[in-house]
């Protein structure tokens, strides 16, 4: 089993207006609701490829039951502690101006130590079955410091690879740790390193971890494993929203690794799962046989530097 962390899930609505005017009253013409947070997306990628996954989360409110109950419905296990608070919110605008994907992001409820000591026992009972375990997104609001550090060191004792994408503080802690796996983009990766050269971000990153992996948007993927430097680029005509592109890559850096992939299916297969989440129009999801196209068509360049 692969366990999804996904400490700050959310409902994912994308609302539609034609032209999207800042400090005037918008009017939506459209607006569908879809199960989100990195790792949500992260778990749905996995059980549409075909893994037997669960999730692991904070279930607040009402919009907390929602997301849960769509996962269960797709044949993801969710466990973790209910809260009274609602869980979060995010809106993608689609516009026909430069407003177009601007994202609204909210905060997610507030986890004091009670709920936070209930979600860390539940994460040891699930890392005992667990081949693989992914840690995705932000914290929602806390008062105790809450971090992935704890989670990879426990993952670690136990011999389970952990795979980490995150931002800013948490994933700068997250490193120092060493997870197996890091997956970032590449304005993340220049926020750490100060440069805008992909390549040099992925070997960076990979003094952190065993398996670096950095996007770039349109130029597709870095992935890195200390001695080869793969570039895979998938090519998709006609997107529809790259929103969630970076989950549904992490989905199938993970697949691929459990299924003993080498470097360069891994990142075909990667990339190939990124780009077909540009081609539907759920935030975050694919489908399997875009992503069997893709990699069948997939560009990769490997370059030895050992």
């Amino acid at each position: 089993m692969i366990l999804c962390v996904c400490p700050n899930p959310a409902i994912d609505k994308f609302i539609h207006i034609d032209d999207f005017n800042p400090g005037k009253v918008n009017r939506i013409k459209k607006e569908l609701s879809y199960p989100g947070g990195k790792g949500v997306h992260v778990a749905l990628g996995i059980k549409e490829l075909g893994e037997e996954v669960a999730l692991l989360s904070f279930w607040g409110g009402s919009t907390g039951k929602w997301i849960k109950q769509e996962c269960e419905a797709r044949g993801i296990v969710c466990y973790g502690p209910e809260l009274e608070d609602w869980t979060r919110i995010c809106l993608t605008i689609k516009s026909k101006n430069d407003f177009n994907e601007t994202e609204i992001l909210g905060a997610g409820p507030m986890v004091g130590t009670f709920e936070h000591t209930a979600f860390f026992k539940e994460y040891e009972k699930l890392l005992k079955k667990s081949d693989l375990v992914a840690m995705s997104g932000s914290w929602p609001n806390n008062s105790i410091n809450a971090s992935y550090s704890p989670l990879i060191e426990r993952a670690s004792l136990m011999g389970v690879k952990s795979f980490i994408d995150c931002s800013g503080d948490i994933l700068l802690d997250a490193l120092e740790k060493k997870p197996y796996a890091v997956h970032i983009n590449h304005h993340e990766g220049y926020d750490i390193y100060k440069s805008k050269d992909s390549m040099e971000i992925s070997m960076k990153l990979g003094n952190h971890c065993n398996m670096a992996a950095v996007t770039c948007g349109s130029k597709g993927l870095y992935l890195y494993d200390g001695k080869e430097l793969t570039h895979a680029l998938s090519k998709v005509e006609n997107v529809i929203s790259a929103v969630g592109s970076g989950d549904s890559l992490m989905a199938g850096l993970i697949v691929a690794h459990k299924r003993n992939y080498n470097l360069v299916e891994t990142a075909k297969l990667a990339a190939a799962t990124g780009a077909a989440n540009c081609i539907r129009e759920d935030l975050g999801m694919f489908y399997r046989k875009d992503v069997k196209h893709l990699f069948n068509n997939c560009d990769v360049h490997v370059k030895q530097l050992n």
